[in-house]
């Protein structure tokens, strides 16, 4: 006799897998795991993005470029992990600086040149400061599209790295949270490059969920739980590039499901098991006798 193991096996050779993965988005041919975007180019994981072009898993970026794990950055190039920035170039780890290059940790910076560690400063360069006129007369003499320039200046930065203390971890606007790179979480245990996160755990790359558990690259989902690629989907378990999706499980490429277990490039379907419909009460009845058998399995 054929396992459900099996039969979903064979249910995801039946068809070609989709290259990109995309939700709600305009405008975006060359971006895959796009959400809620538009005018994205050439980006991987883009959410709640406008006109960004080389972008991986930010979210409310627009007008950037080149940037990663960044969120709420406008008119950013090059940068990591930053939060809030305006017109912030080459720099990682900054919350709400604006017109700044080559900084890292610093936050509330404006008009900051190659400085590491600094709190709601002006016009500093390499952490020294300078009057405003002195600041911009600086800077006119360095050449960042200079190969040679450009490494010294890089070099400086990492000799500046050890003079200063530097924070281990980087939320923003984070309450009762543990994890690295958050901002605009509460209640979460574990969590890693995520925004908008409540009460969840062990979440990699997600954001604007609720209730969640083991999820990776997972957006608006709600009480769910050991899930990839799955945005906005309510009371799903165990779902791979499924999306809004409602009381389902073990599902693959599909959207807008319902009560369903083990389908796979279904879409718009309700009461589906391995592909096949079922009367609501047949539904329950062969569902618990799916999860004894993998549980006697396992």
């Amino acid at each position: 006799m054929t396992t459900f193991k099996q039969q979903f096996q064979q249910l995801l050779l039946t068809q070609p897998r989709y290259n990109l993965k995309q939700v709600a988005v305009e405008n975006c041919g060359y971006a895959d795991t796009a959400v809620k975007s538009g005018n994205c180019y050439y980006t991987f994981g883009a959410f709640y993005c406008e006109d960004v072009l080389y972008v991986r898993y930010s979210r409310k970026c627009t007008d950037c470029v080149d940037v990663t794990l960044c969120v709420g950055c406008e008119a950013c190039t090059g940068c990591m992990d930053c939060v809030n920035c305006f017109l912030v170039a080459y720099s990682i780890n900054c919350q709400n600086c604006v017109d700044s290059k080559y900084c890292s940790d610093c936050f509330g910076c404006t008009n900051c040149f190659g400085c590491v560690g600094l709190y709601q400063k002006k016009y500093c360069i390499f952490n020294v400061p300078y009057s405003k006129t002195d600041y911009h007369a600086k800077l006119a003499t360095i050449n960042i599209h200079d190969p040679a320039q450009r490494a010294e200046i890089l070099k400086k930065v990492e000799i500046l790295k050890q003079t200063v203390p530097l924070l281990n971890v980087h939320q923003f606007k984070c309450e009762n949270t543990i994890g690295e790179n958050l901002a605009e979480c509460g209640n979460c245990y574990q969590c890693y490059d995520g925004f908008n996160l409540e009460n969840c755990f062990y979440c990699i790359e997600t954001n604007g969920n609720q209730d969640s558990c083991d999820l990776t690259v997972c957006f608006e989902t709600e009480r769910c739980y050991s899930s990839v690629q799955s945005p906005m989907n309510n009371n799903c378990n165990f779902l791979l590039h499924t999306d809004q999706s409602n009381d389902s499980e073990f599902c693959a490429y599909s959207k807008n499901l319902k009560n369903c277990f083990g389908c796979v490039y279904l879409a718009n379907k309700e009461y589906y098991i391995l592909n096949k419909p079922y009367s609501p009460a047949e539904y329950q009845k062969r569902v618990a006798e799916i999860k004894q058998e993998l549980i006697t399995n396992h």
